[in-house]
């Protein structure tokens, strides 16, 4: 069974259609679990470059072996700054340091800059 996606288009399409999703919803724990599951389909995406074969150059890409173990360091430390921002960001809140337009910016930028 082959997939419509390859794991190079899942690692730039989940944070790109996750940022528009976080753009626009409202609250605090929607928002946070969207975020951490967002970049841990990323991560597991990433994961899969390791498993499946390289990725054919195209005329945009060029997918070596270094080039994925970065794609999965880069992707595992977002993942976690992911997971560990939400408590952070809860505190945020709380305080109120950070208002939930704000924070719907913040989950949103994440995740664009989890895709660049």
């Amino acid at each position: 069974m082959s997939l419509p996606f390859g794991p190079v288009e899942l690692i730039l399409g989940i944070p790109a259609v996750a940022a528009v999703l976080l753009a626009v919803l409202p609250g605090y724990r929607l928002t946070s679990w969207l975020n951490v599951g967002a970049s841990l389909a990323s991560f597991l995406a990433a994961a899969a470059l390791l498993v499946v074969e390289r990725p054919a150059p195209s005329e945009f890409f060029l997918i070596d072996e270094l080039n994925i173990i970065f794609v999965v360091l880069n992707t595992f430390v977002g993942f976690t700054a992911a997971c560990f921002s939400a408590a952070y960001i809860a505190h945020e809140l709380e305080t109120g340091r950070l208002t939930p337009v704000y924070l719907r910016f913040y989950h949103a930028m994440y995740q664009v800059r989890c895709s660049a």
